[in-house]
């Protein structure tokens, strides 16, 4: 791996996620492919029962599938098993015991319900843009408090849909509320994840944008995480030079991969 130039993806998600059909191996394959060095798996791991992936996840499984394919790319390719864990909440006592119970390297969360209501449809139709959008944040700085977390996945995620139905998104208007899960962030020493999914949808940047990435740097921030969110072939590593670009602009000297739950610095001066 070049060092000032990894080619990393630690957020993507195989047919082990209710919303994909990608075998792990052809993950595997295609990250070959790219030349990526490390690849993290971080499936959907959700408590709520009305989401579609309620049920879907059978950890021994995933595992048995991850440990095979380690087996088989080692050392073209170094994959690590990481969950995408959805937060409410209600639900801590559950993912409590369920983070208890199992082992990954990475433990990435997300906020994708808040009190029962879908952050990319039912928050958006209930309440004006101020609400949804402060609502939101606020259920952000809970999942960071909660202290489960290695990093916190696609920071302002609801602005995927948000900017459809409110108009375009503007970091400003919340930047009180931002803030306070940058600050939250940094005091737990909790991650922050560059997703670039945003960049293939309606936000056309990243989640979050190079603001608000300059801003949790200049609060202390150090951990910062890249993935592509793909739940397609095509998506994987989609984005990820233009987040090394970012990171780089916002002053970060270097990114993190997780392996065991235990941060590991990966060099991205140029």
């Amino acid at each position: 791996m070049n060092p000032s130039n990894p080619r990393v993806d630690c957020h993507c998600h195989s047919l082990h996620s209710c919303d994909s059909e990608i075998s792990v191996e052809a993950l595997c394959r295609q990250g070959v492919r790219l030349g990526l060095s490390y690849l993290c798996l971080t499936e959907h791991k959700d408590f709520d029962p009305q989401d579609l992936c309620f049920g879907h996840f059978h950890y021994e499984k995933y595992s048995r599938d991850v440990a095979a394919c380690q087996q088989r790319f080692n050392p073209r390719l170094k994959l690590l098993k990481g969950v995408e864990v959805d937060y409410q909440r209600r639900y801590e006592r559950q993912i409590r015991a369920f983070l208890a119970a199992t082992e990954f390297d990475f433990v990435l969360g997300a906020v994708h319900y808040i009190d029962g209501l879908s952050i990319f449809d039912d928050l958006l139709e209930r309440y004006d843009a101020d609400t949804a959008y402060r609502r939101y944040f606020a259920a952000v700085r809970e999942a960071v408090a909660s202290g489960f977390f290695d990093a916190i996945g696609h920071l302002d995620v609801i602005k995927r849909y948000g900017v459809c139905r409110y108009g375009p998104f503007d970091p400003h208007r919340y930047a009180e509320e931002i803030d306070a899960v940058l600050r939250a962030l940094v005091e737990t020493g909790t991650g922050l994840e560059i997703n670039t999914s945003g960049l293939r949808q309606p936000p056309a940047e990243t989640f979050p944008g190079l603001e608000v990435l300059r801003r949790y740097r200049e609060l202390g921030g150090e951990i910062i995480t890249l993935g592509s969110d793909a739940h397609h072939l095509p998506h994987l590593g989609y984005g990820i030079e233009e987040a090394l670009e970012m990171a780089r602009a916002a002053g970060f000297k270097a990114i993190t991969v997780f392996e065991e739950r235990q941060p590991r610095w990966v060099d991205i001066q140029t």
